[in-house]
């Protein structure tokens, strides 16, 4: 059929050709002019040009054909990513280098090797399906009738007419089972694109920025952004002398024979996870009393450490404890301490545990995690007694989760 007889002339709009198929349920013609089907139908998703079924090709989808209970299914079959000519692995590299596009412009060229060994591990998965893909396709082609179509508008005449009408008002009679049977194997297909989820990822490239100054290598401290306040009546906290280091790290000493309590300068959040570590020195006196532990926003002016949460030296008046590896965390009266402990809190799970540094060989943890009040804030605090004592911070940190040293 020459081109001429394919595009006839609209019988009442001259002008127009007749190059549209309109196939609404009631409603079908399929050969109309683009006037004449506005006027028939609101629904310009019911009409396909003619051009684009002869030119549709193996990996078309039409965005309305055939009818299907589930409009959404047309979207989603485009966006499945089922062209035969690229494989899925084609297709994991480029959702993965899209991903390490957009997280090397926050971060520095160090990602680049761990890219690769990424995109090596998926590449060789060796259980992507290539036959479910193809599968939906040829459903697809099936249930649409496209090449059906295709010759009968090549070869279009009288009886070819009939014929499309027939075959339309066929996908109206299967539109159940037609619509079953597509979203059946798009489950399945999804299950193998799937394998394929980049949700964490996405969530973790949101916290790059602050999760990289906490990779171990390269870690870096929050001790400059962290200062220490004396409790403002407790016996002879007054009396502290708190210090700066060269090395950054805070010094706390007791200027007479007395108590004092000195708390962090923030309230911890209940959600956050946090890295202490703190150096406790006795040198010749036997009496051990150095607490560290947190306070009660509201007791931190006016009551001592050993009646909240603490880890105390001597291994009296102390709730965390409760040893889950090796032996107890405190020396007991022993003389000469000279240690560093590091403790870890996280309020939201009622957990604090505290272990010898660096070996982790001792540690110990809170024995009743009810002692952990919700709606209730906290802050991070120590106390000593003796002159001779001495409190050190040396090292804080703020963690997105804690590592399995301890």
């Amino acid at each position: 059929m020459d081109q001429e007889k394919k595009q006839s002339k609209c019988n009442i709009h001259p002008n127009f050709n007749n190059n549209l198929l309109l196939f609404e349920e009631n409603n079908i013609h399929t050969k109309i002019c683009l006037v004449c089907a506005k006027k028939l139908t609101k629904n310009i998703n019911k009409i396909i040009e003619h051009d684009d079924l002869l030119h549709a090709d193996q990996d078309h989808i039409f965005s309305s054909f055939p009818p299907l209970e589930n409009e959404d299914i047309y979207n989603t079959i485009q966006n499945l990513e089922i062209k035969k000519d690229i494989s899925i692995e084609e297709i994991f590299v480029e959702k993965i280098n899209n991903y390490f596009i957009s997280l090397k412009k926050e971060i520095n060229q160090k990602i680049d090797l761990l890219q690769n060994q990424i995109k090596s591990k998926l590449i060789q998965m060796g259980d992507f399906s290539q036959n479910q893909r193809e599968l939906l396709l040829d459903i697809y082609n099936e249930i649409s009738s496209k090449f059906e179509i295709q010759k009968l508008y090549n070869e279009y005449s009288q009886d070819s007419g009939q014929r499309l009408k027939e075959i339309i008002k066929e996908k109206y009679q299967n539109i159940k089972s037609n619509t079953e049977k597509l979203q059946k194997n798009i489950s399945e297909y999804q299950k193998i694109i799937n394998k394929i989820n980049l949700k964490t990822p996405n969530q973790i490239q949101q916290k790059i920025l602050d999760l990289i100054d906490q990779i171990d290598f390269i870690k870096k401290p929050l001790i400059d952004d962290i200062e220490f306040q004396k409790s403002k009546s407790y016996k002879s906290s007054q009396s502290l002398l708190i210090q700066r280091l060269q090395n950054r790290q805070i010094q706390i000493n007791q200027s007479v024979n007395n108590f004092g309590v000195s708390y962090a300068n923030f309230i911890l959040d209940p959600n956050q996870k946090y890295i202490f570590r703190v150096k406790l020195q006795t040198n010749s006196q036997s009496d051990s009393f150095l607490f560290v532990g947190i306070i009660q926003e509201q007791n931190k002016d006016n009551k001592p450490i050993s009646n909240g949460i603490c880890y105390n030296e001597r291994g009296d008046s102390m709730t965390i404890n409760k040893v889950v590896k090796g032996n107890n965390v405190f020396e007991g009266e022993n003389i000469n301490i000279d240690k560093e402990i590091e403790m870890r809190i996280h309020l939201a799970q009622k957990m604090i545990k505290v272990a010898s540094y660096p070996n982790y060989q001792n540690i110990a943890e809170l024995e009743n995690k009810n002692l952990i009040l919700d709606n209730t804030k906290y802050r991070f605090a120590v106390e000593l007694n003796y002159i001779i004592h001495k409190i050190t911070i040396t090292y804080f940190t703020e963690v997105y989760d804690f590592d399995q040293k301890m």
